[in-house]
């Protein structure tokens, strides 16, 4: 029987989308004044020594200023790039909670498709309240369709270059249709593709959208007609880690998923984790451990944030991973499983920072981290054919400004344009 939604389970879906929304900005404010404020104290510290007797008039003091100076620079840029984490942060939240505080009863409905909700607190609030009904699915107009209904629509295109577009968190098949002059849709277009839309249910499992996406392309090609083209692939965020999982799931299932896969790219693709869920867990397990039922109970609720964010903390792309052992252990497991060995796979990402500095590694692109989006750059991507056009660094842009970045329309038509 289908969940009917009440006023009740309304109101909790909001509480439960308010404390998640509080809670993240939170951390990031937490961690913005934590690092800027180290930065400034340092920098002062160290301009007060310099104008000591012994020591002013010496190389010592303007060693010191320099170095103050420089601090005083990083403070600055770590407040700026934390700062844009921060608003693209908030505005995600927003878009959920928009959903939620309208009554009317047609939204009602719609709430239960909500990309942003579900990616936060996944297909429920602690197991008791429904809060996503959305369901892997190719996706046509705006709507859920069935296999042969893109197959058809694909035949009647004429394309012979089909590619499927994977999105990530807090996405769906709109993020290929932004709101820039030339959209990444109109340039797939222009190249005579025809683009198989994809929507997942964000907040789900990584592994278990990974087995949603293999069932659908196993459908698809049992096709006679599409079997004689091979499939690009376009991926971001943590629509990677989906595509890694549905190609390692292939792998174990000894189906040749990869043998129908011409080339990918993947876009952000945060292979080791987020560092921002990664600290929202152990925010989370503090205030559960305080004897203080109240802060005890904010903690519980920080830590109903969705499987898929909670599999962010480690870039989880298996089952078998997070059914078993404890968060901690999961920092030691592999994270790569060899599934795009055969694969003629790319990747771009970016960072915030314009030039390298001692906090731009940890701060990445404002969401995840350096060593996550280089994860694999050196270990599979450069060990492939032509190693120099393998990875792509953008610089000055976060995570959510890469999609609509003339850079990386350059980028894509470098791999796959004609």
């Amino acid at each position: 029987m289908p969940y009917k939604p009440t006023e009740p389970s309304m109101k909790l879906g909001k509480f439960a989308v308010n404390l998640a929304k509080d809670s993240s900005l939170g951390i990031l404010s937490g961690v913005k004044s934590a690092l800027v404020g180290s930065f400034e104290w340092s920098a002062k510290s160290l301009s007060q020594i310099s104008e000591t007797p012994l020591i002013k008039g010496t190389k010592l003091e303007e060693f010191l200023l320099n170095t103050g100076k420089s601090l005083q620079e990083a403070g600055n840029k770590t407040e700026e790039g934390l700062s844009k984490a921060f608003e693209s942060t908030s505005e995600a939240m927003h878009t959920a909670l928009q959903a939620l505080n309208d009554a009317d009863s047609v939204v009602k409905k719609k709430l239960f498709e909500n990309i942003s909700v579900s990616s936060i607190v996944g297909e429920s609030f602690a197991g008791l309240v429904t809060t996503s009904e959305i369901k892997p699915s190719f996706r046509l107009e705006g709507k859920d369709v069935r296999v042969q209904e893109v197959l058809e629509d694909w035949k009647k295109s004429g394309s012979k270059k089909p590619i499927l577009c994977i999105p990530g968190l807090f996405c769906d098949e709109g993020l290929w249709k932004t709101d820039s002059e030339i959209s990444f849709s109109d340039i797939v277009l222009k190249e005579g593709y025809y683009p198989f839309y994809l929507r997942f249910n964000p907040g789900a499992h990584i592994s278990d959208n990974g087995s949603s996406l293999l069932e659908l392309m196993r459908e698809i090609l049992e096709n006679p007609e599409i079997q004689k083209y091979k499939f690009d692939v376009l991926s971001y965020s943590q629509g990677g880690l989906i595509f890694r999982s549905a190609l390692n799931l292939a792998k174990e299932q000894t189906f040749p998923l990869s043998s129908y896969i011409k080339k990918v790219l993947f876009i952000s693709s945060p292979d080791g984790g987020s560092y921002i869920e990664k600290v929202g867990f152990w925010l989370g397990l503090g205030a559960e451990s305080l004897p203080v039922f109240p802060v005890q109970l904010v903690g519980y609720i920080g830590n109903q944030r969705s499987d898929a964010m909670k599999d962010l903390s480690h870039g989880i792309i298996r089952e078998q991973d997070w059914k078993s052992g404890s968060h901690l252990s999961r920092y030691w497991k592999p994270q790569y499983f060899g599934e795009l060995d055969d694969i003629d796979a790319y990747q771009i990402y970016s960072f915030v920072a314009e030039e390298e500095n001692p906090w731009s590694s940890w701060i990445g692109d404002g969401i995840v981290e350096k060593p996550s989006l280089t994860l694999l750059s050196d270990s599979v991507y450069r060990k492939k054919e032509n190693p120099d056009k393998r990875v792509r660094l953008l610089k000055g842009l976060s995570h959510y400004q890469i999609m609509p970045s003339a850079e990386l329309r350059n980028y894509f038509l470098e791999i796959f344009g004609s």
